[in-house]
């Protein structure tokens, strides 16, 4: 019984002492590259190398992931290299000696590999100082942001600005156009963004959620700065001016098409409208303005009657034409005062002798002239300079088309009362 004690404590000893001789060995050959962190559920390895492109290697329950991103095997190898043996041996720890590598990296007292004796197993580093909490969140835009290290704050968000962290910051930290700076008591107990600028970490700084660093010109990120943004908008906003500008051209395309059509059928027609506009404007556009407030209960009314009545039914299939009718009947009405404007420009300019459909087009292109140029100005100055000319535009345009769909109105019954007293008599 006494030997069976002896074996067994001396294959304890052994292997505590394996466990050390473990540590120690892997604290040898991560000490030259990195610095080694004490996490709440692991450690961290900070990369002593600039060059490295990683900020930060945390291992936590087994798992490992590179700033913030979950790697796999294969994923480390390609992007340590040899130092991926490395880094998955130190997942292969319990907790207890993780303690002990992070707790022993960062004593230079500790003791050195090849030992006799394991060290003993350290508690986690608590050698923060006290700090006295300051309140909520801190936001600030276009000034730096600095908390101290003898307090916590809340959450630190920063735009256009610089946050240097030598205290805690109980949630998030967030820097967009900017640096942010841990500093070696530095504490963040969430995820750190920072975009458009540089993430600094002093060693011995914990950040214990996920760390994202955006900066200038990283790849598919390039220009994702505050300069980048502010121009992404402005060449956004420059194209949307140009296809709104665009659209334009081609409804008053469409719309002049439209008119000339509508001459070569209906010239007659054009001239009875383009007459009533010009001798009873006044009238006109008032009874256009009546058609266009009077449309919409008519029609509501229009269509309960239909439905509650048993003949009427089968006539609501004709209320999308009688809709259409109304709006050829504005085209028209359009048209008509487009070739009474267009009329009166080629009278001024002696075209008189080139015809109905220079006519129609000059007054077409006269009535969207406005609309034109404040589009222009949109696409060249921006929408500040552009606003007063576009309303002056859309305002000239609606009168024209109010005053020809009363003209149309006004024409055609004329018309039909002319052919009905021809008729009676």
């Amino acid at each position: 019984m006494k030997a069976l004690t002896i074996v067994l404590a001396l294959a304890l000893g052994t292997a505590v002492y394996a466990q050390g001789d473990a540590a120690a060995d892997l604290r040898t050959q991560l000490r030259d590259r990195y610095d080694v962190l004490s996490l709440q559920d692991g450690v961290g390895l900070v990369p002593r190398s600039r060059d490295a492109g990683i900020r930060i290697i945390e291992i936590r329950n087994g798992a490992v992931s590179i700033d913030g991103m979950t790697a796999t095997g294969d994923q480390l190898r390609m992007r340590l290299g040899a130092d991926a043996d490395v880094i998955l041996r130190v997942s292969y720890l319990d907790a207890a000696q993780q303690r002990r590598l992070a707790g022993d990296a960062q004593q230079p007292g500790g003791a050195q590999p090849g030992a006799t004796s394991p060290p003993p197993v350290p508690p986690v580093p608590e050698n923060r100082p006290s700090r006295a909490r300051r309140g909520d969140e801190i936001v600030r835009f276009g000034t730096n942001v600095t908390v101290d290290r003898d307090e916590i704050v809340e959450e630190v968000v920063v735009i256009a600005g610089n946050a240097t962290i030598n205290g805690e910051v109980d949630g998030e930290l967030t820097v967009v156009g900017g640096n942010a700076t841990l500093g070696p008591e530095a504490v963040v107990r969430d995820d750190v963004t920072v975009v458009g600028g540089t993430l600094n970490r002093a060693p011995g700084s914990v950040i214990e959620g996920r760390v994202q660093n955006v900066a200038v010109g990283e790849g598919e990120w390039r220009g994702a700065g505050l300069p980048g943004m502010i121009r992404d908008t402005v060449v956004r906003n420059t194209v949307g001016r140009v296809a709104t500008f665009a659209a334009t051209l081609l409804r008053i395309g469409l719309l002049a098409l439209l008119a000339v059509a509508i001459v070569a059928f209906g010239r007659t027609s054009i001239e009875r409208i383009a007459e009533r506009a010009s001798a009873d404007p006044l009238r006109s556009g008032l009874t256009g303005f009546l058609g266009q407030v009077l449309f919409v209960p008519i029609l509501v009314v229009t269509i309960v009657i239909l439905a509650i009545s048993i003949i009427g039914i089968p006539l609501i299939l004709l209320v999308p034409f009688g809709i259409m009718l109304l709006v050829v009947v504005a085209i028209v009405g359009f048209t008509g005062v487009a070739y009474y404007v267009g009329s009166l420009l080629a009278a001024r300019l002696g075209w008189t002798e080139r015809g109905a459909y220079v006519a129609v087009l000059l007054g077409v292109l006269a009535i969207a002239l406005i609309t034109l140029v404040a589009r222009a100005t949109a696409v060249v100055g921006g929408g500040l300079f552009a606003f007063p000319l576009m309303f002056v535009g859309y305002v000239v345009e609606y009168l024209a088309w109010t005053l020809g769909f009363g003209a149309a109105i006004l024409a055609w019954h004329h018309h039909w009362r002319m052919r009905r007293q021809v008729a009676v008599s």
